[in-house]
């Protein structure tokens, strides 16, 4: 096991930190330490749940991975505790729920997933109930333990938004936290060789804060006591190369550090450029947010996901709400709708509409024909909506990482572009009045 710590479907960073997603390939028992945010589980069936496609076998095959997905994740963190490894979840409500119906050997089984789905196979987890709410502070239940020390170095930033409750409380359980009713906010559950600590959610917004919370918390600083003062004589009688290699022990030490920074960074950089490589792939819309948002965030716009379907962007020259459309062929005008639908009646208001779409996603991007029929670039022109294709941003993308990634000057014009064009957006050709590739 690495004797790292993996947080998943949450932003943390640190020296000893890996990231992944729910339904992500890193596997939880490959670690020591696990830190889970179960809000983001419904990432595996939220488009299912909100905006279901029509074909049911597209229907069937998405349930079918959002179910495996979740079992293999149980099946690991299983193994975790198996292992001796800690698995740290926060507590939230458990949110949109999916109800699955699958065939087996005794006819057709119900199933139902939610933000719990994927808890270890540990016998008293079947009956943890989770509240929505909390009432009163937070008080101490333990407090010599390391999971009370977080909560309280947190201050008022802690925020409890749910609590368990069962019938009876097992023996094994050990209670951490309560509020004024008794119930619990944080409490540690042991199973096999390991251990499930539950935790209200991490106060710290910024992800390099809750990265040092996490590692402190999971992996606190040895607590040894100081040497003793060394002798005058003792460096006289060293054995024969330990001068020297203490000495290469601690420039060794600095390069391992150096490289270990080295890596964090790179690798950010590279899961961020295969992300933004998937933009060409994506054949649903809940595809292409990731790619998208990516991009859009490299062109200097923050970024704030609406819901599997739709981004919010604003940058200093202004804002605008992305509506994303993916098609074999040509775009169909349910992206426009969607967009005027949203932008008349909210729930979000912006002034400025945005149509991202990959179509003809299964072509190589010179092969493609026009993304936007014509009816649909009526309809954009009426209402000054920007018709993005993704080759656009995908040429924009590799111009800006090719070396222009820090050119202001350039960035704001892109952005503008987007912002202001009425139509389709072609963004190669303010890189060709650049200077950039065309």
């Amino acid at each position: 096991m690495s004797n790292r710590i993996l947080v998943i479907g949450f932003e943390a960073e640190g020296e000893r930190i890996d990231r992944a997603d729910f339904g992500g390939e890193t596997a939880l028992d490959g670690y020591a330490w696990v830190v889970a945010d179960p809000a983001a589980a419904h990432s595996l069936w939220l488009e299912l749940a909100s905006a279901p496609p029509a074909d049911p076998a597209e229907r069937t095959a998405m349930a079918e991975r959002a179910f495996r997905a979740v079992q293999r994740r149980r099946r690991e963190a299983t193994e975790l505790l198996r292992r001796g490894g800690s698995l740290v979840c926060f507590l939230r409500p458990v949110g949109q729920t999916l109800r699955l119906s699958r065939p087996d050997e005794h006819g057709t089984r119900s199933t139902v997933l939610h933000a719990y789905s994927w808890l270890p196979e540990e016998p008293s987890l079947s009956h943890l109930v989770i509240v929505t709410g909390v009432s009163g502070e937070i008080r101490p239940a333990d407090e010599a333990h390391p999971a009370w020390r977080l909560i309280q170095s947190q201050g008022t930033r802690v925020c409890p938004v749910a609590c368990a409750t069962t019938a009876q409380m097992p023996s094994h359980w050990h209670p951490i936290a309560t509020d004024a009713a008794g119930r619990l906010l944080a409490f540690e559950v042991r199973a096999g060789q390991g251990r499930v600590v539950f935790l209200p959610p991490l106060g710290a917004e910024d992800p390099r804060e809750r990265g040092t919370l996490l590692e402190e918390f999971l992996v606190p600083r040895s607590g040894a006591p100081e040497p003793a003062a060394e002798l005058a004589w003792l460096s006289g009688v060293q054995l024969p190369g330990q001068a020297e290699l203490g000495a290469r022990v601690a420039e060794l030490a600095e390069q391992i550090e150096a490289l270990e920074r080295e890596f964090i960074a790179v690798r950010r950089r590279h899961a961020r450029l295969g992300r933004i490589n998937t933009l060409l792939l994506a054949c649903t819309p809940g595809d292409l947010a990731s790619p998208a948002a990516a991009v859009l965030q490299l062109l200097g716009f923050r970024v704030e996901t609406v819901d599997a379907s739709s981004l919010l962007v604003a940058c200093e020259e202004g804002s605008a709400l992305v509506v994303l459309a993916a098609a074999e062929d040509a775009v169909p005008s349910d992206a426009y709708w969607e967009l005027i639908h949203r932008l008349d009646d909210g729930p979000t208001k912006a002034s400025k509409g945005i149509i991202v779409a990959n179509g003809f996603c299964t072509l190589p991007p010179d092969e493609r024909g026009a993304v936007f029929p014509d009816l649909l670039q009526r309809g954009a022109l009426h209402r000054e909506v920007c018709l993005v294709p993704t080759t656009e941003l995908h040429r924009a993308a590799a111009a800006l990482l090719a070396g222009r990634e820090q050119d202001a000057a350039l960035l704001s014009k892109l952005r503008k572009a987007l912002l202001e064009t009425t139509g389709p957006c072609v963004l190669s050709e303010h890189l060709s009045a650049e200077g950039g590739p065309p």
